[in-house]
């Protein structure tokens, strides 16, 4: 007989989850030593991440728990692979991608900025998807699903419309934490050269709205984001995130443009080819739960699994937890450092004394940690939406200002 497990589905959750039994018996250890290898690409089925100094220099949040559970609940068809920007490591992303599809800025070690580290998984995001294929994660991902429940098996299904997948905020606005696509895909190349071409001659993201390929986003404001109940309290004016999300303006760009000649368009592959979910609910369940801001995040996890269950501390850890466990894909922990008035958790993780309270024994980040790979949704699909045809196209070539 197996041992007692140390958590159960509690009865008003049944019918959503189920108990399983994770193939991977390895420890964390054994799994980031895995991780460290060098493992040559084989198939489309990889997931990507990025950390500039490598996985072992990954706080422990992101490294011992959330890329490990990765592995563990992808499964053996999968491999996950940590790139990063040392030249003698394993995993240096020149390794995987050729230095002709990135900045040079990138290649040559020179940029410079608060955000050299998430402009550099961004650089890769496109080129590894275009190159390998597969899922490109940030590390701050907390996951709960398997990719081929996610949006796999519709991407490798030749009936299948769909080609590209990733979470949708709202109009063309796409939240790049998760973008999967096929090998080669079209998309994804025009997406990534713009991006690339934003970065020319650069070392560093100031202002580069100011770019005319992108400087509708000169014009825009948090409204929208406040108005889809994304209700983050940025302490910066616009423009400092829009510089920050150039890669997302890129995408946005995309799906405005009409076929100008080439044979391609945008529009029209964004409404037929990708698959989209949404990044509220199924990335963002814990704000869509207990609100936005970081503490409120940290506080519900750290919260005892034997306080009193009439407290409100405890309704809220409860209800957070299950309902991450049975209705998300995944719990986006940002980063961000310096853009809210609040705290990001993922900042709240990695301050001294606080280095093990995302999985501490005894409180909800506990049962988190756990339920992540012992217990498994029986919904059949994430919760997905339907592209919609941009307000405004144009009929520009993808350099064309």
């Amino acid at each position: 007989m197996g041992s007692k497990p140390r958590f159960t589905i509690p009865p008003e959750y049944q019918d959503q989850l189920r108990v399983v039994e994770n193939p991977d018996s390895r420890s964390d250890d054994e799994i980031l030593h895995s991780l460290q290898q060098h493992a040559p690409v084989t198939s489309e089925k990889n997931v990507w991440g990025f950390w500039d100094r490598g996985v072992e220099r990954m706080p422990g949040w992101c490294q011992g728990r959330n890329v490990c559970d990765w592995v563990r609940i992808s499964g053996p068809s999968w491999t996950v692979r940590i790139l990063d920007a040392v030249p003698d490591s394993p995993n240096y992303a020149l390794k995987f991608v050729s230095p002709d599809l990135l900045p040079q800025t990138f290649v040559n070690g020179t940029m410079t900025g608060e955000y050299v580290g998430p402009h550099s998984c961004d650089f890769l995001r496109g080129a590894c998807l275009w190159t390998h294929g597969g899922v490109f994660m940030d590390v701050g991902n907390i996951l709960f699903r398997n990719f081929d429940r996610v949006c796999w098996n519709q991407l490798a299904d030749l009936e299948s419309p769909y080609e590209v997948c990733t979470a949708l905020m709202y109009g063309t606005v796409m939240a790049n934490h998760f973008v999967a696509s096929r090998k080669g895909n079209e998309f994804i190349k025009r997406w990534h050269d713009l991006f690339v071409h934003l970065w020319q001659d650069r070392t560093n993201h100031d202002k580069i709205i100011e770019n005319p390929l992108v400087a509708f986003a000169l014009q825009l404001s948090f409204k929208e984001s406040q108005d889809a109940d994304f209700k983050w309290d940025f302490k910066v004016e616009p423009v400092v995130v829009m510089n920050y999300i150039a890669q997302v303006l890129a995408w946005i760009r995309l799906c405005m443009l009409e076929d100008a000649g080439d044979g391609f368009s945008g529009v029209d592959y964004w409404m037929k080819h990708v698959l989209l979910f949404d990044s509220l609910q199924e990335s963002w369940g814990a704000e869509a739960t207990a609100g936005f801001g970081g503490p409120k995040l940290f506080n519900a996890l750290a919260t005892k699994l034997d306080a009193p269950e009439d407290s409100e501390e405890y309704k809220t850890g409860y209800n957070l937890v299950w309902r991450l466990f049975s209705a998300s894909t995944l719990q986006k922990i940002t980063h961000g450092k310096n853009l809210t008035a609040t705290p990001s958790a993922g900042v709240l993780w990695e301050e001294t004394g606080n280095e093990n309270k995302d999985h501490e024994p005894g409180t909800f980040a506990e049962l988190m940690r756990y339920g992540c790979t012992h217990f498994e949704q029986t919904r059949e699909s994430v919760k997905y939406v339907q592209a919609k045809r941009p307000e405004m196209t144009l009929k520009k070539g993808l350099l064309e200002p």
